[in-house]
């Protein structure tokens, strides 16, 4: 808690304050969502385990008589097994809440829009994750492209690349409908998504996990 009594806890942050939950947390509820984290961790290390260092260059690391097809598609797979169970562990916190909060807990909550930067950080950074998501569920992920940078006679080495342009995270696929998905960084944290990726895992998701179960200790049956 804060010293002006306000919780620092990014749960209640999530909501706009200490909201006082109708009913106790189901035990079931927090079993489900520690399993959906145990698979987002587990892709996690998955996608990690392609790079030299996933939070720093991101370099893609790969025996060089690897074809470069395969090299991608793998990249491509590792990358929407990681967002796809991202956004489902977001769907179990979200149930979660709102079968024990009288009031009704929608997929907004974790898409703040342009002007509202008072939701927590990982919020506004978990919602270009959830726009990548969307991208492979509607379209055909045209905004990312894997490039070979280095190679040597054992290893070639890629990077991940994002172009905006052709992001179409909403079913419309227009530049307008991915304002909300890219709004809360700058264009620059963008083009290379995997340091993105690892930053966003290894600070704010483990942060957020943590924050949930603090939540849930406080309020479960």
């Amino acid at each position: 808690m804060s010293d002006e009594g306000g919780s620092t806890n990014t749960i209640d942050l999530l909501l706009g304050g200490v909201v006082e939950p109708a009913r106790p947390v189901r035990q079931r509820d927090i079993t489900r969502a520690r399993s959906s984290a145990y698979i987002v961790h587990g892709n996690f290390r998955e996608l990690a385990g392609l790079c030299e260092n996933i939070s720093e260059s991101g370099l893609i690391v790969a025996d060089t008589a690897t074809p470069a097809t395969d090299v991608e598609n793998e990249v491509y797979r590792r990358v929407h097994n990681y967002v796809s169970s991202l956004y489902s562990y977001n769907e179990q916190i979200r149930n979660a809440l709102d079968n024990c909060l009288d009031v009704s807990v929608g997929k907004e909550i974790f898409l703040p829009t342009a002007a509202d930067k008072s939701t927590p950080l990982y919020v506004q950074r978990g919602a270009f994750l959830w726009g990548l998501r969307n991208d492979f569920q509607h379209g055909d992920y045209w905004c990312l492209s894997v490039t070979q940078e280095q190679t040597d006679s054992e290893t070639t080495r890629y990077h991940l690349r994002f172009n905006k342009l052709d992001f179409e995270p909403t079913p419309s696929g227009d530049a307008d409908s991915a304002g909300r998905y890219l709004a809360h960084a700058p264009d620059s944290a963008y083009e290379y998504p995997l340091p993105y990726f690892g930053s966003f895992h290894r600070n704010l998701f483990t942060e957020f996990e943590a924050a949930f179960e603090s939540w849930c200790e406080r309020h479960r049956k």
